[in-house]
């Protein structure tokens, strides 16, 4: 059983994921020395389940046994998360996301779109990748020429969360060390300029938020704002282009969202299952359990497949197909439980917005090579590292930009 963030595996991991299910939705890998859970049954139980599976090895070893180094929502346990994630979640209120995110998130695809050459629109390059990462930066209040650099250590991150420290090392390990240095540099510098030169950005918002009278520390900021700009970056620059992905491959399909567009957001539920943008994350176990008849012992680690659940024929029919009728949110893309995703509906908002304008200027979208894709070298999430398409134009759309 090869391990699931192994090159083969993430080349094409539905096959390996229904072969592990159908021998047990409960399996023990010994190259992750991990349970992996792939049945949509078993992993939502774990997900809802954070007394009985905690959280505090989520990211970055299924080993791991604490998180003082990082101490950020996404590995940390009841109840000092639920504080952190009230103090966070003031960030994205409904307002919030309408007043502050919308307007720019709408400038910035508008932008990148212009950019598009005449004949080919790469998704990935022209907007899934520079989207997200823009909008991010913007909203902490990173400044713009730092965008790059932003992008850079994102990558660096992602690229590593979730390999073993016994696997680790080289090229990479290093990008690793050099990204979560340079962003603790930045961030803390950023956090001492807010305390006297407050201004309308998540920093500052973070910064001065309070829950029972208690604010985050600077460590608990600088650790929030890495899980923003890595998570936030990574999962909506996948989905974006998952969902355009489904859409070039299915010329039908583009022609029914296109001329319907209450179903865009069917399609984001769907393109979330259809290919989750997080694969899954780690859990370890509180106490002796039992899950669908394997008996799982206290301290051991489980790695919570969200892709593999997804496309469980026991929840799903046909799980392999888009199929915009059965659209909801009961996928595990996001996760659930108390750790469900923050940003879930900053996702979602990117990518109606990207998608609209999207079907607003292309008549038609091919894909240049539709039998290969480059997949990114990151653990837990799955994205194409670029993904050209050619194109036409709507009549009366805007031109895009000659190269």
């Amino acid at each position: 059983m090869p391990h699931p963030w192994s090159a083969q595996v993430k080349e094409c991991p539905y096959p390996y994921f229904d072969e592990w299910r159908s021998q047990s939705p409960v399996l023990w890998n010994e190259e992750m020395r991990a349970w992996v859970v792939t049945g949509y049954k078993e992993a939502l139980a774990v997900l809802e389940d954070h007394q009985t599976f905690s959280s505090t090895n989520s990211v970055f070893d299924p080993q791991a046994e604490n998180v003082v180094g990082f101490p950020s929502m996404i590995n940390i346990d009841e109840p000092r998360h639920k504080k952190l994630r009230a103090i966070a979640a003031k960030a994205f209120t409904p307002k919030s996301l309408d007043r502050d995110w919308a307007p720019r998130i709408q400038r910035i695809t508008n932008e990148q779109l212009e950019s598009v050459g005449p004949d080919v629109f790469n998704v990935v390059g022209d907007l899934a990748f520079p989207l997200p990462v823009r909008m991010i930066a913007e909203v902490i209040g990173v400044d713009s020429q730092k965008y790059a650099e932003f992008k850079t250590w994102s990558d660096g991150l992602a690229q590593r969360i979730g390999i073993p420290e016994s696997e680790r090392g080289g090229e990479a390990d290093l990008e690793f060390q050099m990204a979560m240095m340079n962003l603790t540099i930045y961030f803390m510098q950023e956090i001492d300029k807010r305390r006297t030169e407050p201004q309308d950005d998540l920093f500052t918002r973070i910064l001065e938020a309070e829950v029972d009278g208690e604010k985050l520390t600077p460590v608990e900021i600088q650790a929030f704002l890495v899980l923003l700009l890595v998570a936030g970056n990574e999962t909506t620059t996948n989905l974006i282009a998952h969902a355009i992905r489904a859409l070039a491959l299915d010329p039908a399909l583009f022609e029914t969202v296109a001329s319907d567009r209450s179903l865009v957001a069917r399609l984001i539920e769907e393109a979330l299952r259809w290919e989750a943008p997080i694969q899954g994350f780690y859990r370890k176990a509180t106490r002796d359990v039992e899950i669908s008849g394997v008996a799982i012992k206290q301290g051991d680690p489980l790695c919570v497949m969200y892709a593999a659940a997804n496309r469980d024929p026991e929840k799903y029919e046909c799980p392999a197909d888009i199929r915009l009728e059965r659209a909801s949110r009961d996928h595990l893309a996001f996760g659930k439980g108390v750790h469900y995703c923050l940003g879930a509906n900053l996702a979602r908002l990117e990518a109606e917005i990207a998608l609209n304008a999207v079907l607003d200027r292309f008549a038609s979208l091919t894909p240049v090579d539709p039998d290969h894709i480059a997949w990114r070298p990151t653990p837990f999430f799955r994205g194409p590292v670029e993904y050209p398409v050619r194109y036409s134009s709507r009549v009366g759309a805007r031109p895009a930009a000659i190269a």
